[in-house]
């Protein structure tokens, strides 16, 4: 059964494009806020499911261009295809498993580094995943590194997910980041997106941190008590992107909060983008994928397996 279900998919995805090992995947773009269009790329075993899902963000920007209008649903054609060829780890692990993935990019033209926008096209992306037939709805993860990783930080207090991998999350929260880098510690990247908030915001950090509210500025720990499923934290010691002190405040405060947090895999090589391969593979992106494997496939089993 298995094999002739490999060499013909079932009726109703005729459109599916049959890749290797039995893996079967086709363009899934969604409509984010506001109707803006959005890449996307789904993969699946064969046949008809519900298969578990695991949704991955990636780091940085889009990988869709700024493009007029009546092009924009070819860049969009031509950013999901390029997600669907992405084979650099957890991937080919997750797909092994039996595990469907959905690998979705951000919008094409937003408006900060950091885009509360992004927040709510996630949760639209994670809704269509969520209603796709051959995905088990109880079953989801989410992962998503550095960029990626923060937002993937914020789907955990807005979506129901059994799990959620962040590994190295930028801007983890630029207040503390400030703290940091005011006593002297290297915060990478971070300091760009300081610079955003405060130019957007017309304040300084210190004024922002007096009255949050007032500037509209949450983040990671301002939203640990809503944080709703168990979280696995991935960052190399040698990241100044995601420095150890934010890191641990963050797991210690999840903790203080009674959240399910899995043991952090703190390797003392780990550059940034170590857990997907970049700069270079390096044994530390192997165990990197195995902890993600076994953290995941944990909460997707049943109770009791």
């Amino acid at each position: 059964m298995g094999v002739a279900l490999a060499a013909t998919p079932p009726a109703a995805e005729q459109k599916w494009q049959e890749l290797t090992n039995g893996v079967w995947g086709r363009p899934a773009a969604f409509e984010g806020a506001g109707g803006v269009k959005i890449a996307g790329y789904v993969r699946k075993p064969a046949g008809d499911g519900p298969f578990p899902l695991v949704i991955i963000l990636h780091g940085a920007g889009p990988k869709a261009h700024r493009v007029s209008a009546d092009l924009m649903d070819q860049e969009i054609a031509r950013a999901s295809d390029a997600l669907g060829r992405a084979s650099s780890p957890p991937i080919p692990a997750f797909l092994a498993q039996g595990w469907a993935v959905y690998y979705i990019d951000y919008r094409p033209n937003p408006r900060y580094k950091i885009d509360p926008l992004e927040f709510e096209d996630t949760v639209l992306a994670y809704n269509k995943a969520h209603s796709f037939p051959f995905v088990d709805p109880k079953r989801i993860a989410m992962i998503g590194g550095s960029h990626g990783g923060h937002v993937t930080g914020r789907m955990t207090s807005r979506v129901k997910l059994c799990c959620a991998v962040l590994c190295a999350p930028a801007g983890l929260d630029l207040i503390e980041l400030s703290h940091l880098m005011e006593k002297g510690v290297k915060i990478g990247a971070n300091q760009g997106l300081i610079r955003e908030m405060q130019t957007r915001s017309g304040a300084e950090m210190a004024d922002i941190e007096k009255n949050p509210e007032a500037y509209h500025y949450t983040s990671l720990l301002t939203e640990v008590p809503k944080v709703s499923c168990p979280i696995f934290l991935i960052s190399g010691k040698n990241d100044p992107n995601a420095p150890l002190p934010l890191m641990d405040a963050y797991l210690d405060a999840l903790r203080k909060a009674g959240k399910k947090v899995a043991p952090a895999y703190h390797p003392d090589n780990g550059p940034h983008g170590f857990y997907v391969g970049l700069p270079h593979h390096i044994p530390e992106t192997d165990e990197a994928t195995r902890l993600e494997v076994a953290f995941i496939k944990q909460h997707f089993e049943p109770a009791g397996h």
